[in-house]
């Protein structure tokens, strides 16, 4: 249902109630099971797909020679970087730019059929969503820039995010195997590349052939792996206060998972998971950007972003290569504009905190030159 004012909508839906029902036995399967806490929620998704076939079959039917057919014209650039780093600040004012397109929240949520859906299911969803993610009140719509991560994840098994839907299936694995690569097949990348392209083909379609900007914190430790799919592609690596990182990828892990699980969530251990996961992640990042062709990669300071936007736009496109700057500043200035009564959250650290983040990611802290923050009890 949905309150008078869309920011405090309140979700009834889940973004897996569009997708195959195979797909969602097998998550089931695999996942181990739903927690009696979450029957409501799971007998919404076994309800409502088995009734999308009818859309994946008219997409087929309508689009899939167009999709099998679709050439890129250009690689897409990619904003990378850990969870909470801006990397949804940057999606937003990039793709504000007329020349961009992007992959929208309703194509991750119904990956095979939102091409032929648009005009019936989004609806449902737009009516199910609520108006502010949760973790920070940033503006969710079906039409919206969204990450693709989502629609890997509804699309196949190959994805950190199925941890959220299903915690007992591992997050450590998920995590080495599904962001780090490691241990992935030929057969489960293969598999991962074609639902890649494909999402990439769609989206193109949807934005009338315009070359796709896409943001995505999984891809900073596989950068190799998307240049092995699109070995033109752009980087744009995003990287923010590890001490504010910390305490805001918390409150995400605390609230967003909440939305989606079919299990019992369990935070005792939730600090070092983050702590070993951002090392890990931005290690494998340090490790492997080297290995980026020259031209293709371009990195921005969060805090510089948030003081000159135009500026430090300017000087990545700049650096990338991207045309048409002349073109997009209009737009993303108008954008930039919008945004002048928006409130961040704001995090206090202890000492604990402090030691704990210096312990673990003290190579990041000194790589950007960060400041210890003022310790409040």
């Amino acid at each position: 249902m949905a309150g008078e004012n869309g920011k405090h909508r309140v979700a009834i839906g889940h973004p897996l109630a569009m997708n195959a029902f195979g797909h969602w036995v097998r998550l089931l399967r695999s996942g181990g099971g739903v927690d009696p806490k979450y029957y409501g929620r799971a007998l919404f998704v076994t309800a409502l797909s088995p009734i999308t076939p009818l859309s994946r079959l008219i997409e087929r039917v309508r689009h899939g020679g167009r999709v099998a057919a679709a050439e890129l014209k250009d690689d897409p650039v990619f904003i990378i970087g850990h969870w909470r780093s801006g990397t949804t600040h940057l999606h937003n004012l990039l793709s504000r730019d007329p020349r961009f397109g992007f992959v929208t929240t309703f194509q991750t949520q119904a990956p095979k059929s939102f091409l032929s859906a648009y005009h019936t299911s989004r609806v449902i969803m737009s009516a199910m969503m609520p108006g502010t993610r949760p973790m920070d009140n940033m503006p969710l719509g079906t039409d919206l820039p969204q990450e693709e991560e989502f629609c890997l994840c509804n699309a196949c098994m190959h994805s950190f995010y199925v941890c959220w839907y299903f915690p007992r299936i591992g997050e450590e694995r998920l995590f080495r195997k599904y962001v780090l690569f490691d241990g992935v097949s030929e057969a489960e990348f293969e598999e991962w590349r074609r639902e890649y392209v494909e999402l990439v083909k769609k989206a193109t379609i949807n934005m009338d052939g315009r070359q796709l900007v896409l943001k995505n914190p999984a891809n900073t430790a596989r950068v190799e792996s998307i240049l092995r799919v699109f070995p033109q592609a752009r980087f744009i690596h995003i990287y923010r206060d590890p001490y504010v990182v910390y305490k805001s990828t918390l409150q995400l892990r605390r609230t967003l998972p909440r939305m989606f699980t079919f299990q019992n969530l369990e935070f005792d251990d939730l600090e070092e998971r983050v702590l070993q996961e951002y090392r890990e992640m931005m290690g494998r990042f340090f490790e492997r950007k080297g290995r980026i062709p020259k031209g293709q990669l371009a990195e921005i300071r969060y805090e510089d972003l948030e003081q000159r936007p135009m500026e430090e736009l300017a000087r990545v496109y700049g650096e990338l290569g991207l045309p048409a700057w002349g073109e997009a500043c209009g737009p993303i200035q108008d954008y930039v504009d919008t945004l002048r009564e928006y409130k961040k959250n704001e995090y206090t650290m202890s000492e604990e905190d402090i030691e704990r983040v210096e312990r673990h990611w003290g190579f990041a802290i000194e790589r950007w030159g960060y400041e210890r923050p003022s310790v409040v009890e």
